[in-house]
C-alpha cells in the first residue's frame, strides 16, 4: 500500500511516498480503508525529529494520527463495526496511509452528512478543546 512518510528526520524535503505491506486485522482489530487523514504540527515535530511521550519513531515511519474510511476487515473478537461501515478515527502515527489497522476503540462512526475530511480532522480539534 502507499503511505506518506519518513525515511530519516528532517524538513519537509524528507517527505515521501512510501510502498508498504498493507497491514491486517488481528482478532481484536479493525482495518480501515483510509478516505483522508489529517496533518496536524504533531506530524511537522515527529518529521522534525521530535518522539511523542511514550510513543516511538520506527523508520520507514508513516505519519499521521486521526484519519475517516470504510471498515473493510473485522477481527472475530470484535463487535459493533461491520465491513462498510464509514467511520472516524484515531492512533497514534501510521494514519496517513491507504490502510489503517485500529483498537475498535479508537474508532466511532461517522455522521452521516459529515464530509470525509471534515471527519479525518476532527479528533485533533475535540483532544485541543478538551486539553484546553
Amino acid at each position: 500500500m502507499k503511505a506518506a512518510g519518513i525515511l530519516s528526520f528532517g524538513g519537509p524535503e524528507v517527505l515521501r511516498l512510501l510502498e508498504v505491506d498493507t497491514p491486517v486485522a488481528n482478532e481484536n482489530q479493525v482495518r480501515v480503508r483510509v478516505k483522508a487523514a489529517g496533518v496536524q504540527p504533531f506530524d511537522l515535530s515527529v518529521r522534525s525529529g521530535w518522539t511523542p511521550p511514550g510513543g516511538a519513531v520506527r523508520f520507514p515511519q508513516i505519519l499521521g494520527n486521526e484519519f475517516a474510511g470504510v471498515v473493510d476487515q473485522v477481527g472475530d473478537a470484535v463487535t459493533g463495526f461491520a465491513a462498510g461501515d464509514e467511520v472516524m478515527g484515531f492512533q497514534v502515527l501510521g494514519c496517513q496511509a491507504e490502510y489503517v489497522v485500529v483498537a475498535p476503540d479508537q474508532l466511532v462512526k461517522k455522521p452521516q452528512r459529515m464530509p470525509w475530511e471534515e471527519a479525518a480532522v476532527l479528533s485533533a480539534s475535540g483532544q485541543t478543546a478538551h486539553t484546553a
